[in-house]
């Protein structure tokens, strides 16, 4: 009786949890969306969306639609809940461009709440920016960019977009709003009231920002914007793809410029037989990728912390760290990540720590392998990362994914409101003792050996402090560790990383001109347009409009 009587327990429990689900009734009321797009084409991209739920808890929404893979900066995702609490987001990649984005720590919330997302893109890499000619402008760059589309009807839609082009202060004379030189397609006027305006950044000065604003946008609306300026206007370092641009049959407006030049990509067979093969061949690349590594491996490529090469305008008055609060339980590993160390090199760290503890051995670097020479179990984290070896010892790339994710999400909930540069100056000042310490280990006198035995009892991990500073004095060590590339990828490099020609065309000799315009002009610009021109209209609304964000849950 006692065991049906628990069963029946356990039913009631599971159908109030989900009637309780059932009973959410969750509206996205707004959404604020700035791009601030940088001289090499990267942008990084804010998200604020303004929730509201009622009738059960609301935890988080399913984010998609993207033109390209995000690089994810968790230091900048957040959400303020119940009044002005600071919840942490956890975000997890589910596959082909989605993603499942809910409060940290199981934390939910009833009434209002405001999401808050950032990350990164290569918008020029995506063909999201590039050149085009018109037959009455001449040269142009456009760019043509659309927010992730929603399953639901909203109240108003705000998209800023902050271009590196300089201007006098906050608010432009019309002598300034109308000295640039804008053209875009018919129905971004039609769809949105437009402004201009300058942006404050770090640096002082202020910076062109476009301000495109919809009201009462239906559920599976698009706010795709497509602008024109002339070659030279936006001072981009990047390698522009050549195309027929968004309305590569000319523009629709009436004072724009006839684009008819460049029908020809759209309208020979030829380049349609291209298009068509070249996607085809992207499909089955892609496919064969996905059944190799899954979707986890792309998530480690693709892993963000904030790098210190480029500071943003600043356009979110206020901070949400809190200042002088530092973290001071960080694992050394942890400590490798927040410095930006590439992934491999903390796997180097792991190991080498394992080793000095006396619990494995290096038996291989290319590819990296390792036997196991103690039974007895190690810490948390220690378990985590030999749980990432098969039973010969070799890495599983697999579970390395999993053992990452979830290192980078404990450190995203330690991190997220702590003085960052206060906390890193922290970890620089231990990793000086550490390294001092470890130099005196030589001396034998008693005061030595004392301080010594002081330090390490103060820093249980101060094996691994050794090995951090060892690592960092010996960097051609583990140098040829064989690890899957996606583990050499960190957001740092990522937003420093040159565009792809200068980096895989780019002769070490020199002479590189001959080699990027070669390579550029007769594959590049041939294939990519082809394919871009003839397919990018079609894709968008066909493919875009369906992949659309929400479902909260």
């Amino acid at each position: 009786m006692k065991r049906y009587a628990r069963m029946g327990f356990a039913i009631c429990i599971l159908l109030f949890a989900v009637l309780g689900a059932w009973a959410l009734d969750a509206f996205l009321d707004s959404t604020d969306i700035t791009v601030v797009l940088r001289a090499d084409g990267k942008a990084d991209i804010y998200y604020s969306l303004e929730w509201s739920a009622s009738g059960g808890q609301m935890h988080g929404f399913y984010f998609q639609g993207e033109a390209f893979n995000p690089v994810w900066n968790p230091q900048g995702c957040f959400a303020e809940i119940n009044g002005g609490k600071r919840v942490p987001l956890s975000i997890r990649d589910l596959g082909f461009g989605k993603y499942d984005i809910v409060l940290a720590n199981g934390e939910g919330f009833s009434g209002r709440a405001f999401y808050h997302l950032n990350y990164a893109g290569d918008f020029a890499a995506a063909g999201l920016i590039g050149s085009t000619t018109s037959s009455e402008l001449g040269e142009l760059v456009y760019f043509d960019w659309a927010p992730v589309e929603w399953d639901q009807r909203l109240q108003s839609r705000t998209l800023r977009l902050v271009l590196p082009v300089t201007v006098g202060g906050g608010t432009l004379t019309a002598t300034e709003r109308e000295a640039v030189p804008l053209k875009t397609e018919t129905w971004v006027n039609e769809e949105n009231k437009m402004d201009f305006y300058g942006s404050p950044g770090s640096d002082g000065a202020f910076y062109l920002t476009l301000r495109f604003f919809q009201q009462n946008p239906g559920a599976g609306a698009s706010q795709r914007i497509a602008l024109y300026f002339p070659a030279g206007y936006l001072p981009l370092t990047a390698a522009l793809s050549r195309n027929g641009g968004p309305g590569a049959a000319g523009f629709d407006g009436t004072d724009s410029p006839d684009d008819s030049e460049n029908d020809f990509w759209l309208t020979t067979p030829l380049a349609l037989a291209i298009g068509a093969v070249l996607i085809a061949l992207a499909m089955a690349l892609y496919y064969a990728n996905l059944r190799r590594y899954g979707a986890r491996a792309a998530l480690v490529r693709q892993i963000a912390w904030a790098g210190d090469s480029w500071l943003p305008p600043k356009l979110f008055a206020g901070s949400y760290q809190v200042p002088g609060k530092i973290a001071k339980d960080l694992h050394p590993a942890e400590v490798a990540l927040l410095f930006e160390l590439p992934l491999a090199r903390v796997v180097a760290l792991m190991v080498e720590g394992l080793q000095a503890k006396g619990m494995v051995n290096l038996l291989g670097e290319e590819p990296l392998r390792i036997s196991i020479t103690s039974a007895k179990p190690g810490e948390g984290l220690e378990e985590a990362f030999l749980a990432c070896f098969d039973s010969e010892g070799r890495a599983l790339s697999g579970l390395l994914t999993d053992f990452f994710e979830g290192l980078i999400k404990d450190l995203q909930e330690k991190l997220w409101d702590c003085d960052m540069e206060a906390t890193k100056t922290y970890y620089r000042q231990l990793l000086s003792e550490a390294e001092r310490m470890e130099a005196e280990a030589d001396i034998r006198d008693e005061e030595a050996e004392a301080r010594r035995a002081s330090w390490r009892a103060a820093h249980p991990h101060w094996l691994y402090w050794h090995s951090y500073c060892y690592l960092h004095a010996q960097p051609v060590r583990y140098g040829r560790m064989g690890l899957h590339e996606a583990f050499s990828a960190n957001y740092g490099e990522f937003m420093r990383s040159a565009s792809c020609f200068s980096g895989c065309f780019s002769p070490t000799g020199g002479a590189a001109g001959t080699c990027v315009s070669a390579c550029h002009n007769a594959c590049h610009d041939a294939c990519h347009s082809a394919c871009h021109s003839a397919c990018h209209s079609a894709c968008h609304s066909a493919c875009h409009s369906a992949c659309v964000s929400g479902g909260a849950h």
